[in-house]
């Protein structure tokens, strides 16, 4: 069966159904559509029932609405809410990273200080002198013992068990 002609009894335009030349506000998805091929193989689409013969209905569905200014506001609202935080999330990552370096470094020393003042017997400091010169002194064994206490403490702070 080879197709000759389309013939459109009703078109739906812009919201708006024109037939005849009447024009009456619908809502698409309130209009059925029939189509149905004719004794002389013309296709016709229309939105009255077919008087006899096969036909086909169709139904229109809305796939798009438009929004209100107050809903792309709200959108826009939105996105940029969902900006903010995830600019804000971005910061907090940056700031976590850096204290963990921060952490690792802290970490690193503290097991340095332990190991060093564990291990060696006589261990020296610099200090400036009451003449302003830098001089170097040993650690007695009180000020090693709060220093090892110290750097305990620190790696317990800093360091992940």
């Amino acid at each position: 069966m080879s197709i000759k002609h389309i013939s459109f009894t009703g078109v739906m335009l812009a919201g708006a159904l024109i037939t005849s030349s009447v024009i009456s506000p619908v809502s698409a998805k309130d209009i059925a559509i029939y189509r149905w091929v004719d004794n002389n193989n013309v296709v016709h689409f229309s939105q009255n029932l077919p008087k006899e013969g096969e036909y086909k209905e169709f139904s229109t569905i809305s796939s798009y609405k438009a929004l209100s200014k107050a809903e792309r506001k709200a959108l826009a609202d939105e996105k940029s809410a969902a900006d903010e935080v995830a600019k804000q999330e971005k910061q907090q990552d940056d700031i976590t990273a850096k204290n963990k370096a921060t952490f690792e470094k802290n970490c690193k020393a503290a097991r340095l200080n332990i190991k060093m003042l564990s291990s060696l017997e006589d261990i020296h400091i610099s200090e400036e002198k009451s003449d302003g010169t830098i001089g170097s002194r040993p650690l007695t064994a009180a000020e090693k013992e709060d220093k090892l206490a110290l750097s305990k403490k620190h790696e317990e702070l800093y360091c992940e068990k």
